[in-house]
């Protein structure tokens, strides 16, 4: 049995957010089972790795190049081809969307020989796949979808991705044999934003490597707040701003530290309070004092300001946006941080909570479903749409009056839950699936 998988994303000249380091941790698992494949009752399988250039530390016999002359268009144009033609027995797709010349292809009744081949609008997701010059076994596919935020929350995207990423789901509905989620969470929304059937939707937990040495904090903590990830609306960015507005005010020494590539589509105009007659609970002043700012990125507007993804800038002396950051300045801010922030609106998983808990770092985290999966009973929990009860969140794990009972009773918390999370478990699981058909 061939395995083929999409690892695009792998190449060493791309940025790699989340996504593409889980889709680098399951390469790399896939690799050591093939590596012990003798241990495998069912060991008759081998992996491609479909790739537009060489990757160092993939194996050269198990990387097919599929070279291409453009930067855009490769996964729908080029590796389109090689699975229309080329087919593999199973095709994993662990982060870029699928082609969708692989739908089209299948559904025109002209490159099919035999009419059974011929695919309709009802064909079961079983049936569908290669190949369309008759004859053979059909190709199972296999994909991750991460998260369906932009279902949830339509209004944070723009008409392009949104168009995108709809027609993503729509192809992983119509062939995917099974589709991989992270968490309990995201397949919860599966049911109920698609008519994707129960069984075909798989939870497979992400991992998690240990990055921190030491198994405790070997330096005082700076007084600064972390955020890791992406800078865009679904990270409910303007909210963390507010709510440490609120809690800077009583506590001016400390500093936010936003770490993340920031999507050009991404704005913050005049962030302030527009209850202006209301007296926050927090801090006993008016709401409307807050200090206004103005912030653009990706805007239309020539006179908007526009900040390159990548460059690090300063709203003022206590918010700092640090752009993309290497895995080493990561390892850096989590050692030297205070705790950290992620009030999102919508996550697939949460990754930065397990990096917080291997730091020993305190977590304000949104009180929403994914992220009470992943940090259990070791995050103090705040509602996302209040500024108010993020500033509170910060105060009772930064104010020395809670701190002490906080790390006490989450920290070594946070340590235990990161022993439940195994990249060889989430590959092996995988791996079982897409073999078992």
């Amino acid at each position: 049995m061939t395995i083929g998988i999409d690892a695009s994303r792998s190449i060493d000249t791309i940025q790699k957010t989340g996504v593409e380091k889980v889709s680098d941790e399951l390469l790399r698992q896939f690799i050591e089972i093939k590596n012990q494949k003798s241990k495998i009752k069912n060991n008759d399988f081998d992996f491609i790795f479909y790739t537009p250039q060489s990757i160092n530390w993939l194996p050269k016999e198990n990387q097919k190049i599929l070279r291409w002359p453009v930067k855009f268009f490769w996964t729908q144009v080029r590796l389109a081809w090689e699975l229309i033609f080329h087919p593999p027995k199973a095709m994993f797709f662990p982060v870029h969307a699928m082609p969708v010349l692989l739908l089209i292809f299948f559904s025109f009744p002209l490159f099919h020989k035999k009419p059974w081949h011929r695919i309709s609008l009802t064909t079961p997701a079983r049936e569908l796949a290669t190949p369309p010059q008759g004859g053979g076994e059909r190709t199972h596919y296999y994909k991750i979808i991460h998260d369906i935020a932009f279902k949830k929350q339509p209004q944070l995207y723009s008409f392009k991705p949104k168009i995108m990423l709809n027609l993503d789901l729509w192809l992983a509905k119509r062939l995917c044999a099974k589709i991989f989620v992270p968490s309990r969470a995201v397949k919860d929304d599966l049911l109920k934003y698609t008519k994707i059937k129960p069984e075909k939707i798989i939870v497979a937990h992400w991992g998690y490597n240990t990055k921190n040495t030491e198994s405790t904090k070997t330096q005082k903590a700076q007084k600064q707040i972390l955020y890791i990830g992406r800078v865009e609306g679904k990270k409910n960015i303007r909210n963390l701003i507010m709510g440490f507005e609120l809690f800077n005010e009583k506590y001016p020494a400390y500093k936010l530290m936003l770490a993340g590539r920031i999507d050009p589509q991404f704005k913050i105009s005049n962030v302030k309070f527009q209850m202006s007659n209301q007296i926050s609970p927090f801090r006993g002043s008016p709401l409307n004092k807050l200090e206004n700012f103005k912030l653009e990125i990706g805007g239309q507007n020539p006179n908007d300001k526009i900040v390159n993804h990548n460059s690090s800038f300063m709203i003022h002396d206590s918010i700092q946006f640090l752009g993309y950051i290497s895995e080493e300045k990561k390892r850096q801010l989590l050692a030297e941080s205070a705790c950290l922030a992620l009030v999102s609106e919508e996550e697939g998983f949460g990754f930065p909570i397990l990096e917080a808990f291997d730091f020993g770092l305190p977590v304000v985290a949104s009180d929403i479903p994914v992220l009470r999966e992943i940090g259990g009973d070791a995050c103090m929990y705040v509602n996302p749409d209040s500024p108010e009860s993020i500033a509170q969140g910060l105060e009772m794990v930064l104010a020395e009056t809670c701190r002490a009972v906080f790390l006490q009773e989450k920290i070594e918390k946070g340590r235990e839950r990161l022993k439940k999370f195994s990249w060889q478990k989430t590959a092996e699981k995988i791996f079982r699936e897409m073999l078992n058909g």
